[in-house]
């Protein structure tokens, strides 16, 4: 694509300068001859510090933020909102928006995320349509599965993994998207047929400050919802705000997707869901009441995205277990040990208190809080562990 085509409209000219663009990297090393390199302000380091290694290594030209002087006519200016606004939206065109190509869903909240979403993905396949996956455990991209290192990629490599779906023959992608991502513009043109809002609890105030911005972050995801799309909202956190033509899931009399009698113990779990096509019993694997309410999110989000409710939840009764996600660790000892990711106060909690209500003995809980990050969260962790 030429590079005054991939500019056009965002106030970037590049007068006498319109190579062929190859590819775009915000990362120099990963630069290579006739790319366009954006150079993006991080708070670690800034890209522009790069410029010159990128234009080393051959870049065609590259894109800087307004303020930053550099000679080389092939350096141009971006005086609009910022650099991470503008890579999103050249990673949209150089790949050709990937997400109108396929069905989409993107999960946010502060637990559940990455269960909803193999779940989802799993309820997808079982249908028969291939399915891509973006998420903390890994990403699944035409059948094959990459390392992730954070739970969102940035705008660049989403679009590309994304357009590597479509063109592998994925018909739906499943995305774990953070408030990190929403806040970063790492999602800023994907759209999706289905934004689910699993829960809220404290996380991340090192980065968002207070809840409220982190609440107003999640929130984000409603405006990237398709032309027709379906909110699909877990009632467990009165903090979401009404979402006109929104589907509500959980235990609530007025859900949608209403969660009714329910077991759980070691080997997994048991409830009945009323749905708008009638009352179906569900059964997953996974232990706790927090798989019964992920599951409940995932079969209405497949509903959003055309699944009959009753092929879900016939799928799900062969669902395996998410890695880290309450897994059992099979033992000759008759005693349940358990690995869960649980990151958050809230999430410690129900993990312990389900720990509670399966054992008949003693408790024991080995935890972290890993990432150094948002400190303020590890003496109530602390405070959890000791009561539990």
């Amino acid at each position: 694509m030429r590079l005054a085509r991939l500019l056009e409209g965002t106030g970037v000219f590049s007068p006498g300068c319109d190579p062929e663009i190859t590819g775009i990297a915000c990362d120099s090393r990963r630069v290579e001859p006739g790319f366009l390199f954006v150079a993006v302000k991080g708070f670690k380091t800034d890209g522009r510090l790069f410029v010159p290694e990128a234009m080393s290594r051959g870049a065609a030209a590259a894109v800087v933020e307004e303020g930053d002087a550099f000679a080389d006519p092939r350096v141009l200016t971006n005086s609009g909102s910022g650099n991470r606004e503008l890579l999103a939206l050249l990673a949209a065109r150089f790949f050709r928006e990937p997400w109108n190509g396929m069905r989409t869903a993107g999960i946010t909240g502060t637990n559940g995320k990455t269960s909803t979403a193999h779940m989802l993905a799993w309820i997808l396949e079982s249908r028969g349509t291939p399915t891509g996956i973006l998420g903390t455990v890994g990403h699944t991209v035409a059948g094959r599965t990459l390392p992730a290192d954070v739970t969102t990629p940035d705008s660049l490599r989403t679009a590309e993994l994304m357009r590597a779906m479509v063109d592998g023959g994925d018909g739906a992608c499943v995305m774990e998207v953070s408030s990190h991502a929403l806040s970063l513009a790492r999602v800023d043109r994907v759209r999706f047929d289905a934004a689910v809002f699993t829960n809220l609890s404290q996380d991340h105030l090192d980065f968002h400050g207070t809840m409220e911005e982190y609440l107003k972050a999640k929130l984000r995801l409603l405006d990237l919802l398709k032309p027709g799309g379906t909110p699909v909202i877990g009632s467990a956190s009165p903090e979401w705000p009404p979402v006109p033509g929104a589907v509500r899931f959980g235990f609530l009399s007025g859900d949608d997707y209403r969660i009714l009698r329910h077991k759980t113990g070691i080997q997994g779990s048991r409830y009945d869901l009323a749905t708008p096509r009638g009352v179906l019993e569900v059964v997953v694997k996974a232990p706790g009441t927090f798989s019964i309410v992920n599951s409940a999110g995932a079969v209405a989000a497949a509903a959003a995205m055309g699944v009959p409710p009753e092929e879900s939840a016939a799928a799900l009764s062969a669902f395996p277990e998410v890695p880290g996600r309450m897994e059992v660790v099979d033992n000759q000892l008759g005693i349940l040990v358990a690995v869960d990711y649980a990151h958050t106060p809230d999430a410690l909690e129900r993990v312990l208190v389900q720990g509670r209500k399966l054992t008949r003995g003693r408790l024991i809980s080995v935890f972290g809080c890993g990432g150094d990050r948002d400190a303020r969260k590890r003496p109530i962790m602390g405070a959890v562990s000791r009561r539990l």
